[in-house]
């Protein structure tokens, strides 16, 4: 169906004061429209509905996320069981803060719950302030390393926001076959998820959003390559800082983060490095393809969708959840 983006916002923000304050409902709402505005429905108002990993927690919370270790340059959150909707705009407004002071910003969260919505959303923020950007994230264990039949790290998704004209690069992906969202998804639309992508509890390939529920993803390539770098995610978002890592002390220490952010002028002038962005994209875009074929720089279909969305003022969204969140409501 389709809907009026400025009525959905007002859905969105609506159902956040359920259980938020109006700072952290207004921040969490920016993140769900993201996920919508940019075509990515598995980060949008799905997770606004109770048991898809979203908003809303489970188990109680611990009370206000606290910034439990600071240095010049750095920050430790501890989340106290909040929504990671929550805990990621408050990280990625302290790394913008340290990377602007000091030239450069580390941010690690903890105990957290749920996931924290769009990695590009938290790169784009950090590269239209002039920084590069780079974002880590954990989460509860989805993916079978290589050659194993049992979930042991988290989607672990990592994402890169560059300066550069006319709008910033960013780049995000999944290490994982298929992000979780995706799968909850399909489960909620009663869809088979795409082949090779995921296996049941026994090891066996799925295309049963059920049974790859309770089951694994696999690495993006099914390889070693793959599931290494879906451990390096594991490692710098969950072991570093203090997080649950291969599902070990998972109620106590919950998904983490890290929020990394440093400025262009340490190494270039802010101005001439997004013009040399600009000349690198142009000089990929103007190379020859094969068959007159698109080339497709990370970050511009994102652009070109929200421009196009807002100008439209209305989005299709999935009639079900949103009658499921207006039966909250009720």
């Amino acid at each position: 169906m389709k809907i009026k983006i400025k009525e959905l916002k007002k859905l969105v923000k609506k159902v956040l004061l359920t259980q938020y304050k109006e700072e952290y409902a207004e921040m969490m709402k920016e993140v769900v429209m993201f996920g919508e505005l940019t075509g990515r429905p598995s980060h949008g108002i799905l997770r606004l509905v109770k048991g898809n990993y979203g908003v809303f927690v489970e188990k109680p919370v611990q009370g206000e996320p606290e910034f439990i270790k600071k240095t010049k340059i750095s920050t430790l959150v501890d989340g106290k069981g909040n929504p990671g909707m929550l805990i990621g705009p408050l990280a990625l407004k302290e790394v913008i803060r340290l990377a602007l002071e000091n030239g450069v910003g580390i941010v690690g969260t903890k105990n957290s719950f749920n996931s924290t919505g769009s990695l590009s959303y938290y790169v784009e923020k950090i590269a239209l302030n002039n920084l590069i950007g780079i974002v880590f994230c954990s989460s509860a264990v989805t993916i079978a390393p290589f050659h194993l039949t049992k979930a042991l790290f988290g989607t672990n998704p990592v994402a890169f926001g560059i300066p550069s004209k006319p709008h910033p690069f960013v780049f995000d992906m999944s290490t994982s076959s298929i992000t979780y969202g995706a799968i909850m998804k399909a489960k909620a639309e009663r869809k088979s998820i795409p082949a090779n992508v995921a296996i049941d509890k026994e090891g066996n390939m799925t295309t049963d959003p059920e049974k790859a529920a309770v089951g694994a993803t696999l690495p993006f390539d099914n390889s070693y390559k793959g599931s290494g770098l879906a451990m390096i995610v594991e490692i710098l978002a969950s072991v570093w800082p203090g997080a649950s890592f291969a599902n070990l002390n998972y109620e106590k220490d919950g998904w983490g983060n890290l929020y990394v952010a440093f400025s262009s002028d340490l190494l270039s002038n802010t101005e001439v490095f997004k013009e040399r962005m600009e000349k690198l994209i142009l000089t990929l875009k103007n190379s020859k393809t094969k068959d007159n074929q698109t080339v497709r720089i990370p970050g511009e279909h994102t652009f070109k969708l929200i421009d196009e969305n807002l100008k439209k003022g209305e989005i299709e969204v999935d009639e079900n959840i949103i009658k499921a969140i207006k039966t909250y409501l009720e």
